[in-house]
């Protein structure tokens, strides 16, 4: 190989295209780690294990009976509803081992690493001037679809603490939203409430954790025709270890609990909610002095 030099062209030696070639190997290996640390997850992101918490969250004590929600003035509301609704913070399964619907169970110490958050939309509906679903969990950072599904108004509002809030109107059906980068939930918060201004009754809240253990107890919506399932929760793909159990009620509290589980192994755990806590008020629910509510029980 040839080049020029101040005195005319000279040869390079063998010896020194060998020691560029090893530098320029060296120099585009280090360039490629560092892009793999800079673009790609570390070891011990979005680690999953073959350990499994489930169980099931109970009323301890005669269960209360169910409040109706007040719906009223849009006549759409109305006629979808012609029985009254029972409010859904409110709702013990008395016939069904007081089990209770709409808890959000979730790891709330213990879990290691960072989680990113899956590529499909948590998707929020209003239907038949209901939230959809009423309580629901989501992995920071991922997008949110919300879909307006009734021929009337409704309003949007989040109170988040930690997050960004929204506000705004979707005045028909059909009409979709999404919140995706820095317009979504991005930093952990336990809970979000997100109400319509329109609808008082409407509100559903949201979990907003940096990892995907969490589950909302089931209910008469999606318990498949099997009463069994009311109450009950699973939290699997664990890492083996110890984690710290919470359970969220919109109306009762939190409740946490200790669980210390192995590679393959399932432990079980029920959540107990006392009297006191059900007696205190809910400073967020309107509901109607009548009594003669449509019962969860029956359907």
């Amino acid at each position: 190989m040839y080049g020029r030099s101040n005195g005319g062209i000279r040869a390079y030696a063998p010896k020194e295209k060998t020691v560029m070639t090893k530098k320029c190997v060296l120099v585009a290996l280090a360039a490629a780690f560092v892009c793999a640390l800079a673009s790609g997850p570390a070891l011990a992101d979005n680690e999953k294990g073959s350990a499994v918490i489930k169980g099931k969250v109970v009323f301890d004590g005669e269960a209360p009976k169910p409040k109706p929600l007040a719906i009223g003035g849009d006549q759409h509301c109305v006629k979808a509803h012609p029985k009254p609704q029972p409010d859904q913070g409110t709702i013990v399964y008395a016939k069904d081992g007081n089990t209770i619907p709409y808890v959000f169970v979730y790891v709330k110490k213990g879990v290691k690493g960072k989680y990113d958050p899956p590529a499909d939309a948590i998707v929020l509906d209003q239907k038949d001037c209901m939230y959809h679903p009423h309580v629901f969990g989501m992995v920071a950072g991922q997008k949110i679809q919300i879909t307006n599904s009734d021929p009337t108004n409704h309003n949007v509002h989040s109170l988040a603490k930690k997050n960004p809030t929204f506000n705004f109107a979707q005045a028909q059906a059909g009409m979709v939203k999404e919140l995706a980068g820095k317009d979504t939930f991005n930093k952990e918060e336990v809970m979000v409430k997100i109400k319509c201004d329109v609808h008082a009754w409407m509100s559903t809240y949201c979990g907003v954790l940096t990892h995907p253990f969490f589950d909302v107890t089931k209910s008469h919506e999606n318990d498949d025709g099997d009463k069994s399932k009311r109450g009950t929760f699973t939290l699997s793909g664990l890492p083996s270890g110890e984690y710290e159990v919470a359970a969220w009620h919109e109306t009762f509290g939190e409740l946490t609990e200790k669980v210390t589980v192995g590679d393959g192994e399932t432990k079980e755990i029920e959540f107990k909610f006392g009297a006191k806590k059900a007696e205190a008020p809910t400073p967020t629910r309107e509901v109607i002095l009548s009594t003669e509510v449509e019962s969860p029980e029956k359907k």
